[in-house]
């Protein structure tokens, strides 16, 4: 079976995407295989690693109970 090329907006979605659902969600939403939506990845330098909720961010994160931390 020959190779599909990407559509602009099949790339535009993987921008988007990248990064904030698992790969495999992204590949489901595109209608790529997993490999694919990797192999896209890599060539346009995009990262697939999920980004941390910013909830938990170690700025939002008040310390521990009891201690001031102001200097």
């Amino acid at each position: 079976m020959p190779n599909r090329l990407w559509t602009h907006s099949e790339i535009d979605k993987l921008k988007s995407l990248a990064g904030t659902i698992p790969t495999a969600q992204i590949a489901s939403e595109i209608g790529r295989p997993t490999s694919g939506v990797i192999m896209k990845a890599f060539e346009l330098k995009l990262s697939l690693k999920l980004k941390p909720n910013q909830a938990r961010s170690p700025a939002n994160d008040p310390g521990p109970a009891g201690m001031d931390l102001t200097i």
